[in-house]
């Protein structure tokens, strides 16, 4: 076994380098036959508008996908830079056209390096707000595999170009940012951008993803006539087994950060371990738990804001995506579990869960039987409106109600919810107080919501 290290500079590299050291680095990677236990790390600040063409590994050895020198992580990009003025015409009064050619369909506009995210609206006539965009070739639903190009529109005093000091177009794309089945570490590195996913794979098996970054992740068109849109940062379907995600950000998620979900065989997840990671903004929830599994731990965790980011700019809760009329946007959710099919057990635990604003901490939609088989524990709970616990053992809990909560549904026995302090309530300032679920030290998170 070769267990070589290769470098790659995508900018000034040269594949007539042998691409064993810093000095003499590959420029490209792709098409090459790496095998087991071999690493391939790209260069600091790289920006790489193409997705991590993982190679598999074989068990007990596997490929390791990262980064070295100094700087920012690698970042693969998932969208296509519309900045230039001139690739605009105004149609009419603030109504800009661009006139390039988007390799996909349109998912999300992105402005001023992740400032902020443009609206979405489904007819051209609905323009009315700078950044607000629509795109004539969405989705008519989810089988349709060719859908027709469409032209990119956006509102805008000024010419975009200039109004901005960037303009990244999320992309359908190749409906995901990395490939690689098995037998696969990815650290160090920075995923942006994608309009449907970041990391997605069936029946995955082995997989370390350590220290990574997923920022703007989803927001494409599942279906133009419901006006749904979708996208997980890190979905395992099908099944998976021995999986770590761990130190990671999940940062503006349409739907969720991390998720098992079902498939053609309904293969059950076993062995998933989701650690020490930092959600913010995510839509739908931190961790979507979608139909049985069994052995998973979604643990050390801090969870801001659900419900918050992209997904629901422009839109009063629920949003048209929810399959529920109660608005999504909780840390934990779980669903589609049939009765007695739940397999093993889920933990839950040494979370820290701050703000909910649209729903709850936990929601549940499962009969109570399969639920006990969630094992929640040493969290903590901040929330300052709304429900904190939705649908748990068939009721939903106030924060105030959170004793009763765990006489009833013999959980969180050793949790607590925290009582939060205002720095400027006019400003939606908060401090969250409260010791470490992972190390009992004091701590404190300054958030502004």
């Amino acid at each position: 076994m070769s267990e070589k290290t290769y470098y790659i500079d995508p900018i000034t590299g040269d594949d007539s380098h042998n691409g064993l050291t810093p000095a003499h680095p590959f420029k490209t990677y792709a098409s090459r036959e790496f095998t087991g236990g071999d690493t391939i790390l790209f260069k600091r600040g790289s920006v790489i508008r193409d997705i991590l063409y993982g190679r598999n590994g074989s068990e007990g050895a596997p490929i390791t996908y990262g980064a070295y020198g100094t700087g920012a992580k690698p970042l693969f990009l998932g969208s296509v830079s519309v900045s230039e003025p001139k690739s605009w015409i105004e149609e009419r009064p603030s109504l800009w056209r661009y006139t390039g050619v988007l390799p996909s369909e349109a998912c999300n506009l992105v402005f001023n390096n992740g400032a902020s995210c443009g609206n979405l609206r489904w007819k051209i006539e609905d323009l009315q707000h700078p950044g607000e965009w629509h795109y004539t070739g969405m989705r008519n639903g989810q089988a349709e595999k060719n859908p027709t190009p469409g032209i990119l529109y956006l509102y805008s005093p000024t010419n975009p170009g200039n109004a901005y000091q960037s303009i990244e177009c999320v992309l359908w794309g190749m409906r995901k940012l990395i490939y690689g089945q098995h037998d696969i570490i990815f650290e160090d590195l920075s995923f942006r951008n994608s309009g449907v996913h970041g990391y997605q794979e069936s029946l995955a098996k082995n997989i370390h993803i350590r220290r990574c970054d997923f920022c703007f992740i989803g927001g494409a068109v599942w279906d133009r006539r419901l006006r749904i849109r979708f996208g997980n940062a890190v979905e395992f379907w099908d099944g998976a087994s021995d999986i770590t995600v761990e130190g990671c950000l999940f940062n503006n998620i349409y739907d969720s950060g991390v998720t098992h979900q079902g498939g053609e065989t309904r293969n059950i997840p076993k062995r998933l371990y989701f650690r020490n990671n930092l959600f913010i903004d995510c839509g739908m929830s931190a961790y979507e738990s979608r139909e049985p599994a069994q052995e998973v731990y979604f643990e050390y965790n801090t969870c801001i804001n659900a419900g918050g980011g992209f997904s629901m700019q422009g839109e009063a809760p629920p949003r048209q995506s929810e399959i529920y009329p109660q608005p999504m946007g909780h840390h934990v959710f779980i669903w589609r579990i049939e009765p007695n099919t739940q397999p093993g057990h889920v933990y839950i635990r040494y979370n820290i869960f701050f703000e909910a604003p649209y729903g709850g901490a936990i929601y549940s939609v499962i009969d109570p039987v399969d639920e006990r088989k969630f094992v929640l524990d040493n969290n903590v709970y901040w929330q300052t409106t709304g429900s904190l616990l939705n649908y748990m053992g068939g009721h939903s809990y106030l924060p105030a109600e959170f004793a009763r909560y765990q006489a009833e549904c013999q959980q969180d026995p050793h949790s607590q919810v925290a009582e939060p302090q205002f720095r400027d309530a006019k400003q939606g300032d908060y401090r969250l107080v409260t010791s470490s679920p992972l190390t009992g030290i004091g701590m404190q998170i300054d958030v502004a919501i």
